[in-house]
């Protein structure tokens, strides 16, 4: 905000003098003269001001000389909001529009002693006349100069929109009375009409035509400067590939390959058997018996048929095989990038007034990440719920504690990389959710834990996605030498180590995320069970 300053002066208040005749004869009457004398400073507010922003003026009222007289009274004082300056200026000036809008006469002080000023002007910009008027005329003796002049009154007007005229970063405006409504007049008989104007500059647009810078005016020295936007902000995609998408790159350049798709296919395949079974009746034959009777002679003849009809079962298998193949493209911010554990456990602090990287990945993953079952979403010392207890471990320690240092830091080179905090868009999606799962089974052999640290360390250092159990197969192009986004890491930040005393801290108290020390935190979520990130207390 600014004291105080004067605009340029456009006019002057005008004088009379008065000549007579007595008689026909030619004479000079004693000469009388009204000179009233008016001025117009922008006292608060900014000195280049933009629309939305608030300006207080001051109206100082004085006189010159009054000859034939001694005194000046103002009845009336006008103020236009705002002038087109491709009209003349004078009260009243040709209406610019509704650019500059009056706040009111609840805004209204003055120095000039037992009045009060009102103007029944609404807050607006119509009408563009404010006509004040006092509660009894102002009397200002002769020669009262400004400065410092008799008296004034200040008020405040807001700024609506950029000019429209000839002078677009300047705003025209005009004060004065008028001799025709008799504002003011001497006590010799005259009245005075005069007129001041002013021009309040304004801060200029700035605009560079570049949609990833700002456009910033300065508006202590009305100067322009083009800052770039932050990284990633959303610029025209008009490269034509669908897996790419543009973005701003933090430099002020519009890049188009800023985000590149990752495609995840997953294949899932359906085995279905149906069997068929056909039975075969058996059927038993009857031996049949038939007897011959004669009178001397008895024979019986016995004749048996035997068939027998095998009981078969038939079975036939069909199988059929559904392969269902699924895509899935995730946007991922170029090549991979990875930082070891150590790295951001020795990143979350604001030691030496370095910025905490840590937080900033957690705050963009939504602020929270879930690893081994527990609620991760800061970096305080001794909390249950803190990035910082989980790295900052003794590697020697508790496999455990060293497997759920490992998921921390792939949790955040996940993000990093533009993916969810679950790596579920990375090479590593099935190790992760694997060892995530033994990291929450309090069953878990040592052979699982041992596996899945040493495939988590191969990712966290080299980029390399092994399942468990298997060799590491480093990425190419050593990924802990790439940057970090722009979003995380700013250039100016630098980007130093910022909380090594304080990772040493965690280290030496008994707070851990997991496991018995859990129970030894002094704050934080500290449920038996896995945590959400929507909960906030255990159920």
């Amino acid at each position: 905000m600014r004291c105080s300053w004067k605009s340029t002066a456009r006019g002057l208040s005008t004088a009379g003098v008065v000549l007579g005749l007595l008689g026909g004869v030619p004479s000079i009457a004693a000469a009388k003269t009204c000179n009233g004398l008016l001025t117009i400073d922008y006292v608060a507010g900014p000195n280049f001001p933009r629309p939305g922003d608030v300006v207080r003026v001051r109206l100082t009222l004085g006189t010159g000389s009054i000859q034939g007289g001694t005194k000046l009274t103002v009845n009336r004082l006008r103020f236009d909001l705002d002038c087109n300056s491709n009209f003349t200026l004078g009260i009243p000036c040709t209406d610019e529009g509704a650019i500059v809008e009056y706040e009111g006469d609840p805004t209204i002080t003055t120095t000039c002693a037992g009045v009060t000023w009102s103007s029944g002007h609404a807050v607006s910009s119509s009408p563009n006349e404010v006509v004040f008027t006092p509660s009894t005329p102002v009397m200002i003796p002769a020669g009262q100069s400004i400065p410092p002049g008799f008296c004034a009154l200040e008020f405040d007007v807001k700024v609506l929109s950029q000019s429209v005229d000839s002078t677009p970063d300047q705003i025209e405006e005009v004060t004065g009375y008028l001799a025709s409504q008799s504002d003011a007049s001497c006590d010799n008989g005259l009245t005075s009409s005069g007129q001041q104007s002013a021009s309040l500059p304004l801060c200029p647009t700035c605009d560079d035509n570049n949609e990833c810078t700002e456009n910033v005016c300065n508006q202590q020295d009305g100067t322009c400067t083009n800052p770039p936007k932050q990284d990633s902000t959303p610029c025209t995609d008009n490269d034509g590939d669908a897996c790419t998408t543009a973005g701003c790159d933090g430099n002020g350049t519009c890049d188009q390959r800023h985000m590149v798709c990752v495609t995840t296919t997953t294949t899932t395949t359906t085995t279905t058997t149906t069997t068929t079974t056909t039975t075969t009746t058996t059927v038993a034959t009857t031996t049949t018996t038939v007897a011959t009777t004669t009178t001397t002679v008895a024979t019986t003849t016995s004749t048996t048929v035997a068939t027998t009809t095998t009981s078969t079962a038939a079975t036939t298998s069909t199988t059929v095989t559904t392969t269902t193949t699924t895509s899935t493209t995730t946007p991922t911010n170029g090549p991979f990038v990875c930082r070891t554990p150590g790295f951001w456990a020795t990143h979350a602090g604001r030691e030496k007034g370095a910025p905490n990287l840590t937080q900033r990945v957690i705050d963009a993953a939504g602020g929270c990440i879930i690893i081994c079952g527990e609620k991760i979403q800061n970096t305080n010392l001794d909390n249950a719920n803190s990035a910082e207890e989980a790295l900052c471990v003794n590697i020697d320690g508790e496999s455990q504690l060293q497997l759920a240092r490992q998921l921390m830091a792939a949790a955040l080179n996940c993000v990093v990389n533009g993916g969810p905090s679950n790596c579920s868009a990375s090479g590593i999606a099935s190790t992760f959710s694997f060892c995530d799962g033994v990291c929450q089974n309090p069953g878990a052999t040592q052979t699982s834990l041992s596996q899945c640290i040493e495939a988590l360390d191969c990712f966290n250092n080299t980029g390399g996605t092994p399942a468990p159990g298997a060799s590491c197969n480093p990425a190419p192009g050593n990924c802990d030498n790439r940057d970090l986004p722009k979003s995380i890491c700013k250039a100016e930040d630098k980007c130093p180590a910022s909380s090594s005393k304080k990772c040493n801290d965690a280290n030496q108290n008994l707070c851990t995320v997991v496991g018995p020390g859990e129970a030894q935190c002094t704050s934080g979520l500290k449920c038996g069970g896995p945590e959400t990130c929507t909960e906030t207390t255990c159920p």
